[in-house]
């Protein structure tokens, strides 16, 4: 009898030694589960890049399409994308550039070579304040691809912690009204010059529309919109 059981676990276990394994992925574990529905033909940079955008946006990846890829020597760790406040080794980081279109709009991510570093790269809008009597020092970028990044050099160690948040559904559908309607704007809200503690407020929007100008009304709007975000990732 304990001869029968010897035979049959290691008939058990050759069989299981003989049988296919799945095929690594080379996706980091947080994004393996997301990107389970993209095809294994992919790389590991565009199968990622497809399940960030997906989540970001609140899609799935068959609402994704693969544009290009392209492989390139990016002149930093930040992989050429600068981020106030952010130091970047002035090292060559071989990676990829991942070219993606949902709803008609196309979004670029950046990587390393391996993709366990990918960042979005299509600005949407931009935001700075700085001066006034509370000496402001505050930036902000929105990305087409939803991600929101922020920097205040008063809170330095705040802001590292909470440096990129993601845009709501909601918010996403407003920004895409903005970028479907205007082309690129620039907003100088900025005090006169001369003036005593004077602030400058810079905004511009990235737009793939055909309006050039915006009303006070809808500036303001969109200012506040901005503002409101800052807040968010400034003040947790």
């Amino acid at each position: 009898m304990k001869k029968a059981l010897v035979s049959i676990s290691l008939i058990i276990l050759f069989m299981s030694a003989c049988s296919p394994q799945a095929p690594a992925t080379g996706l980091p574990p947080d994004v393996e589960e997301a990107a389970t529905h993209i095809s294994t033909d992919l790389t590991p940079a565009q199968r990622i890049a497809i399940s960030t955008l997906a989540e970001n946006l609140g899609i799935t990846p068959d609402q994704i399409k693969l544009i290009s890829t392209e492989a390139v020597d990016w002149p930093d760790s930040c992989l050429g994308l600068e981020t106030e406040g952010v130091a970047c080794a002035q090292v060559l980081t071989p990676g990829f550039r991942v070219i993606l279109e949902a709803a008609d709009k196309q979004v670029e991510f950046r990587s390393n070579q391996d993709a366990t570093v990918i960042r979005p790269a299509t600005v949407a809008l931009t935001w700075n304040r700085s001066g006034g009597v509370a000496g402001f020092c505050d930036s902000l970028t929105i990305f087409l691809s939803g991600e929101v990044q922020a920097t205040n050099c008063k809170s330095a160690e705040v802001i590292e912690k909470r440096l990129t948040d993601l845009l709501t559904a909601e918010q996403i559908a407003t920004l895409n009204e903005w970028i479907s309607k205007y082309g690129t704007l620039e907003i100088d809200l900025s005090d006169p010059k001369g003036v005593a503690d004077a602030m400058s407020v810079h905004l511009k929007l990235m737009g793939l529309g055909t309006e050039q100008t915006i009303s006070p009304a809808d500036q303001q709007v969109l200012l506040q919109f901005v503002q409101d975000l800052g807040q968010k990732l400034m003040n947790p």
